[in-house]
């Protein structure tokens, strides 16, 4: 429809009373619309909340007035492009506010050339996503970049636009829908701090079009950019040092927070929001369920600050979020805010805000601590800054990952290293890079440093997950054990982000163990960034050998899918559930309660490569009064001695059992390595009537056919896993114990070795 350009009158504006006189001049404008039904009940729940926001930031003056009505038409201009189909999805979740929150819900990330070349050949990889229980595809920036570097295509040269080498947006769209066919949510980024160079507004700008040259943040000379420069922290000072660049053509500086390239647009100029909002709009009616908005803590700049997360970044989201639900409803915001995590859960809408702002925010502090974990065997530290994490609010998620396209930082607070581990942050955090950079003499890792601070040596870490865990080296050098245990620390870290409070997100080629990549350092575009060493191109042939019994790619690729499966109808870990991070007694084991509508789950990882025993007795009563159900085995368990057994680099999932009995007997076999002197017998004691209970003198025999293994076989009730020791005789008296404890489970021949007594 035809809407002429507002015209507030400064006379007829009610300051006293600007959302009832706004909302007046809105339902005159749209009256007469053929849904104006729709469209001004959508204004009446959400103009509110728009005003506020839009005029914390512009202003609440007649002027304010206008552009906000611009911002309002650019809503309905969107609302009337969008297309039945998905105008009936935007119907149907608002039925249900938290549908994107269910425990089914897994993700996947991927750079489209890199995982199958082009848009239509994503389309015939959908069976593959679905087979790794994918219910939501993250593509990587995908619209026309700039030509040359373009920070792997965050450097957007027009936002309606695909990249030719990908496809069209033809294609995009049938790909949407295709995805929807599917129940696959779709993911797209859109860039917001900034624009390339090379888009038009920018070129504008540069050809001296007035209008367009106050789209950016620009300065006649370096006497501002020298005052910002005092407080504002370099995001590349390794390959794109400083915040500002000289540009010839408009003989200014020019604000580039990232790459001398990326031009940041002056979000306080309410023409760059009005044409934002129209862009954003575009992408999201091209079927997009989720607008990944990059950069959002730099969207305002603020002399004397270090111009991230101030207020009025979070003032520009509460009023997009408020308008692109007049427009499409059913878009999800994804807040690409890697900061801490008191920041982060902001972008998420707190302080009363709650709702208003993104639905979901990358939960980095988990991925990062759980690395940490990893490298020292330690879990306390992540218990720690899990127990602290701030809550989110009931509208929103995390997105949980173990890898993603970018570096990790490790952003460890320096009160959680003190207190948990009782040592130096600076330390620490050093201690991450050189480990992973494989140089410490415990260190399995292949991975790379990014970014150092020459001060205190610090630094981020590239790598894929096959590098950081050891899976590259063991398979290179071809040793098996290590690759068995290389895979179980890949598996580890998922467990615990499946577990948590959140959407588990996987990075393409992390499930079939894809190693670093080096072919990036022949291209000269790419060759001074190493974080392209794990943006490795999918290895299609890799994948078939999923298929394969007892390849590392069918080991880790099905043992992520059991994951995902185990998640389906999971009701303690929808994301409005509750999350407790549990001290359960070994400090190497992260332990979680996630409960929700009156249905609880506890998980266990183990981070160590010795096996441990985690003690029920100290949690509550529900799970110890009887059996517990083991749920990524589906069968029911109970623990002899009240400790559950965690393997080493392993992890459980359990619930408590509704009704349990012990089962049938079953002839248990157990084997134990002892070397004895002449004369001396082995015996078996444990947890058990059939072992005596640790009695010495109810002690069971144990046979020495294969010296130095001795063996035994007892009658154990089905699901029961039960602990035990040796014990050696002579003349009938105890001459010594063994060491450590064992533990075993009824039928199962796998004996854990090495834990420790209770």
């Amino acid at each position: 429809m035809v809407r002429h350009d507002p015209d507030v009158n400064p006379a007829n504006w009610d300051d006293n009373n600007p959302v009832e006189a706004l909302h007046e001049r809105l339902t005159d404008r749209y009256a007469d619309h053929p849904e104006a039904e729709t469209i001004l009940d959508r204004l009446e729940a959400n103009l509110q909340t728009f005003w506020e926001a839009f005029s914390t930031v512009y202003g609440d003056d007649a002027r304010s007035a206008e552009w906000a009505i611009r911002a309002v038409d650019a809503a309905v201009s969107g609302y009337e492009s969008r297309d039945e189909e998905l105008r009936a999805l935007d119907r149907e979740r608002a039925q249900q506010p938290d549908w994107f929150q269910q425990p089914d819900h897994v993700g996947y990330m991927a750079y489209v050339d890199l995982f199958a070349g082009d848009l239509d050949s994503v389309r015939e990889k959908i069976p593959y996503l679905k087979e790794l229980g994918v219910t939501y595809l993250h593509l990587m920036p995908l619209l026309e970049p700039r030509d040359g570097r373009s920070d792997g295509g965050y450097a957007v040269k027009d936002y309606r636009s695909v990249d030719s080498d990908l496809g069209t947006m033809g294609d995009l769209r049938t790909l949407a829908a295709d995805l929807r066919e599917e129940d696959i949510l779709l993911s797209l980024d859109f860039v917001m701090n900034h624009t390339a160079r090379e888009h038009e507004w920018a070129q504008a700008a540069r050809a001296g079009e007035k209008r367009f040259e106050q789209f950016y943040l620009t300065f006649e000379d370096r006497t501002e950019p020298d005052q910002y420069e005092e407080t504002v922290p370099e995001v590349f000072p390794d390959f794109a040092p400083g915040n500002f660049t000289y540009d010839e053509a408009m003989d200014r500086w020019v604000w580039t927070s990232f790459y001398d390239f990326q031009w940041d647009l002056d979000y306080a100029n309410p023409d760059v929001f009005v044409q934002m909002l129209r862009e954003m709009l575009f992408i999201a009616n091209v079927g997009t369920d989720s607008l990944r908005l990059d950069a959002v803590p730099f969207l305002w700049k603020e002399m004397g600050t270090d111009c991230r997360n101030r207020p009025e970044a979070h003032e520009i989201l509460r009023a997009y979020r408020a308008l692109v639900r007049i427009a499409a409803p059913g878009v999800l915001f994804k807040a690409e805010a890697i900061v801490s995590p008191e920041e982060t859960v902001k972008y998420l809408g707190t302080g009363g805000h709650e709702g208003e702002e993104c639905e979901i925010a990358y939960g980095a502090p988990l991925m990062a601590h759980a690395w940490h974990a990893l490298a020292r065997e330690d879990a306390r530290l992540l218990s720690q800054a899990m127990a602290k994490l701030p809550q989110t609010p009931e509208s929103a998620t995390w997105l949980n990952y173990v890898r993603c396209h970018d570096d990790i930082g490790w952003g460890l607070d320096n009160g959680d290293v003190q207190a948990a581990l009782g040592r130096d942050p600076t330390a620490e955090r050093r201690f991450c890079a050189d480990f992973y950079a494989g140089d410490t003499t415990d260190s399995y890792a292949e991975g790379y440093r990014f970014q150092v601070d020459e001060a205190t040596g610090e630094a981020r870490t590239s790598g894929t997950m096959a590098a950081l865990t050891g899976l590259q080296r063991a398979q290179i050098e071809g040793d098996g054990e290590d690759v068995d245990t290389a895979i179980r620390r890949g598996l580890l870290l998922h467990s615990v982000v499946y577990a948590m409070k959140g959407m588990p997100l996987l990075y393409s080629g992390i499930e079939i163990g894809q190693r670093n990549d080096f072919s990036y350092l022949a291209d000269p575009l790419k060759a001074d960034d190493n974080r392209w060493v794990h943006r490795p191109s999918f290895d299609w042939d890799a994948a078939e050998k999923r298929t394969e019994d007892d390849t590392v790619q069918q080991r880790l690729f099905d043992g992520i899918a059991a994951l995902s499966d185990a998640r389906k109808g999971l009701t303690p870990v929808h994301a409005q559930g509750d999350e407790r991070v549990l001290e359960v007694g070994p400090a190497e084991v992260f332990a979680v309660e996630r409960v929700y509508d009156d249905e609880r789950m506890l998980a266990f990882a183990n981070f160590s490569g010795e096996p441990q025993a985690v003690p029920l007795d100290g949690l509550a009563d529900v799970w110890t009064r009887g059996g517990l159900v083991d749920i990524l085995d589906d069968e029911t368990v109970t623990f002899a001695d009240r400790r559950l057994l965690v393997a080493p680099y392993g992890y459980r999932w359990v619930q408590p059992a509704p009704e349990f009995e012990s089962g049938e007997p079953v002839s248990t076999p157990i084997a134990v390595d002892v070397e004895t002197e002449w004369g001396t017998e082995v015996y078996l004691t444990g947890s058990l009537d059939a072992l005596g209970n640790f009695d010495p003198d109810k002690a069971v025999p144990m046979a020495a056919d294969e010296y130095p293994t001795w063996t035994a076989e007892i009658e154990v009730p089905e699901g029961t896993t039960f602990e035990f020791e040796w014990l050696k005789k002579r003349d009938g008296k105890v001459v010594e114990w063994s060491p450590d404890r064992y533990g075993a489970t009824a039928g199962d021949g796998t004996v854990l070795s090495g834990l420790d007594r209770p």
